[in-house]
């Protein structure tokens, strides 16, 4: 029995398209699959897609599922201009550049990760090194059947977006939400603080991993300024639940070229933010 995609959201413009130069922007981790197809000049949203994937059928792992999902929509029949890939794992540790030499580096991705990795890649940013593992058959898939993708950690497109996102510029504190999963990141005097990823299934989760990273770096949540990004709705418990311990707490805004095309879908304007904009993003 195949596996069945559960569609968490999808539109497809009313536009015709199909003579237009496209471009294709994924985000894809573990029980996650999203991809949202754009104009030549990423002005206006052909479609976007947010499915969850499902543990039914034989297919078990990731790579699997990613290739039944991708030939399922049929973007391997699309010539995309521009590919832009974020791979969400646990699989990286941020280093010194200094002490980021090869081995160093995939020595202690594998001590955190508890895996033994035959290759490791990297981001740089300002003084520091993110070192990321992707499974080399994922890899491998996604280049054979995109030829021009550029694939990054998303972790990496996170800290970038933290920093040259116009709306996060006062930002101290992110939490950028997917399903089942956020990335917590924090900045201090333009440097970056710390960033993890974690699994959650309630609230609680989500306020206990906040509450001690805040505590580890002596965080006032009366001065710090904490920041949405992502699938979380303004009117849920979990934002009440956030109120009550940080003073000041708001949301993240799409760049501006972006605004435009969620408000078309309806959408708040902070939803699929490393989806919808890692195409801006320089590692």
């Amino acid at each position: 029995m195949s596996e069945q995609p559960n569609i968490t959201g999808h539109f497809i413009s009313k536009k015709n398209h199909a003579s237009d130069k496209l471009n294709l922007s994924l985000l894809i981790d573990n029980e996650l699959f999203m991809y949202a197809i754009f104009t030549q000049n990423y002005s206006e949203l052909v479609e976007l897609c947010h499915v969850s994937k499902n543990e039914t059928g034989h297919l078990h792992n990731n790579t699997d599922k990613t290739k039944f999902l991708i030939n399922n929509y049929r973007l391997a029949d699309k010539k995309f201009e521009n590919v832009n890939i974020a791979i969400l794992n646990s699989d990286f540790t941020i280093l010194p550049e200094s002490f980021a030499i090869k081995e160093h580096s995939k020595e202690i991705l594998e001590f955190s990760s508890g895996s033994n990795f035959k290759n490791s890649f990297n981001h740089k940013f300002n003084n520091l090194s993110f070192n990321y593992f992707i499974e080399g058959e994922l890899i491998h898939f996604l280049e054979k059947i995109f030829k021009n993708a550029t694939i990054r950690h998303a972790g990496g497109l996170s800290i970038n977006l933290l920093f040259n996102n116009y709306s996060l510029q006062k930002c101290d504190l992110l939490l950028n939400f997917n399903e089942g999963v956020f990335e917590l990141l924090a900045k201090e005097n333009n440097n970056l603080l710390y960033y993890n990823v974690f699994n959650y299934e309630t609230n609680e989760d989500v306020m206990y991993f906040l509450l001690f990273m805040m505590e580890q770096f002596n965080l006032d949540p009366k001065k710090i300024t904490l920041l949405i990004a992502g699938q979380m709705e303004a009117e849920s418990d979990l934002y009440k639940t956030l109120k009550k311990y940080i003073k000041n707490i708001g949301f993240a805004v799409n760049n501006i070229h972006i605004n435009d095309i969620v408000e078309d879908l309806k959408i708040p304007n902070h939803f699929y933010f490393t989806l919808l904009n890692q195409h801006l993003c320089e590692l």
